[in-house]
């Protein structure tokens, strides 16, 4: 940082005197330039007044050693009859001089000539006379090129200087400036603030720091639920395995009776289709977790998905003589539609599950402000409000000998959660034990 603001310090002095330099020298040739001008016009009207009275003898040597301008008779057809600086004699034509055909054309005329090496310009005002000759008064000056390089000795000195004085200064000033931000404690970036400039940077860096130490005990509560997931992953694959291995084992020794092998084959299938449930429910959940923003946003209409829902658990309702209907409208909603599907599921799945037998689970969809909804009413068993809280834990059960009956892996509220949360959804809960619970997505 210390060299930089040295080295865009310097460009800028050595820019700002160059620029000031060539706008002052601008400037005073320009002044220059037309007091020249003005010099040569004065000039011109001075010797046309004495020509007129005194004729051509007005034009000699004597005048042209009078003035710094040169002074030259033309007659109408081009020829040089004086010059002031040269024989007249040993001149060339000068019908084809711009002054020259101007004036003859027009009266009067001024001309601004420059030299093929840039070095000098030459101004002429040309007028003609009442006789038919054409006067011609001009000056030579230095071209701003010419000008500007003659200064370059002197603008080369300055430069230096300057530069050395300012490299030695801005060094200076720079190690003063930079000395508090090296010394700054980023631990307790307000505590003491050098620059009230750099209040804003600190805030944030203090906020940051808030962050960063809200965000380690979050890392920690994070690893401690890891490994209670990892833990409960565990015990709850290792259970259904373990039956298989057992069922099959006896099965393989022979010690399964005939007729009881259908039943040992069922419990095989029942439990090796609760560990397919439960791997199918730890990978949605791992994906949501990933919260990839790769996953396809789509229209996905609500009351459609639930007539798929009510059509698949027709089965299992029928078995417990529960009877589920569904009312409502069309509403449509912009979500990922395998994931809004688990989550309406797994929330009229769970409705069914725990409702004894004989009972009702009611499904709705429409608006609410504006907002659609799905809602799913039971006359289950219920949940205790201590117990609210926690039942979109992974894992977590209310009534675990009940929830092992019913067959759930304990994540079908997990992925309705993290599925809410994917979608900006809010969920809503009532319930009351005995009495029912009543689930709503709000989206």
């Amino acid at each position: 940082m210390r060299k930089k603001i040295l080295n865009h310090t310097c460009i800028l002095v050595v820019v700002s005197v160059l620029l000031t330099f060539l706008a002052a020298g601008l400037v005073m040739y320009g002044k220059y330039n037309e007091d020249l001008k003005e010099s040569v016009r004065d000039s011109l009207k001075y010797v046309q007044d004495g020509v007129e009275k005194m004729g051509n003898s007005y034009l000699d040597d004597a005048l042209g050693k009078a003035t710094s301008a040169r002074i030259t008779l033309l007659d109408p057809k081009g020829n040089v009859l004086f010059d002031s600086l040269e024989n007249s004699a040993e001149l060339e034509n000068h019908s084809n001089r711009p002054e020259f055909i101007q004036a003859e054309k027009n009266g009067y005329a001024e001309s601004l000539r420059y030299s093929e090496t840039l070095s000098k310009q030459n101004f002429y005002c040309a007028v003609k006379l009442a006789d038919g000759d054409i006067l011609r008064v001009g000056r030579t000056t230095d071209s701003v090129f010419y000008t500007m390089l003659s200064s370059s000795v002197l603008l080369g000195g300055l430069l230096i200087l300057i530069f050395a004085v300012t490299f030695i200064l801005v060094r200076k000033q720079t190690k003063d400036l930079i000395e508090p931000i090296n010394t700054l404690n980023l631990e307790e970036p307000l505590k003491d603030v050098a620059y009230e400039e750099l209040r804003p940077l600190l805030g944030r860096v203090d906020q940051q720091n808030k962050q960063i130490a809200k965000q380690m005990e979050e890392l920690k509560e994070a690893e401690a639920v890891r490994r209670e997931f990892s833990a409960n992953v565990s015990h709850e694959l290792k259970t259904p395995l373990m039956s298989i291995s057992g069922y099959a084992e006896l099965m393989m020794n022979g010690m399964v009776p005939d007729e009881k092998v259908p039943e040992f084959s069922g419990r095989i299938y029942h439990e090796a289709s609760r560990l397919s449930a439960l791997v199918a429910d730890i990978i949605q959940l791992s994906r949501l977790d990933e919260k990839n923003s790769d996953l396809p946003f789509e229209p996905v209409d609500l009351y459609e998905l639930a007539e798929d829902i009510v059509l698949h658990l027709d089965s299992a309702a029928s078995k417990k003589n529960i009877n589920v209907s569904l009312e409502g409208n069309s509403v449509t909603v912009q979500g990922v539609r395998h994931v809004i599907y688990e989550m309406l599921y797994n929330i009229a799945d769970n409705a069914i599950r725990y409702t004894n037998q004989n009972g009702t689970v009611n499904i709705f969809t429409g608006t609410i402000n504006g907002h659609a909804f799905y809602r799913v009413e039971d006359n289950g068993i219920g949940i205790p409000e201590n117990e609210q809280k926690r039942i979109f834990e992974r894992f977590y059960r209310v009534d675990k000998s009940h929830s092992r009956a019913t067959g759930g892996t304990g994540l079908g509220l997990s992925i309705v959660k993290h599925g809410a949360i994917l979608h900006n959804a809010e969920i809503k809960l009532k319930s009351e034990p005995g009495k029912g619970t009543k689930m709503e997505l709000v989206f």
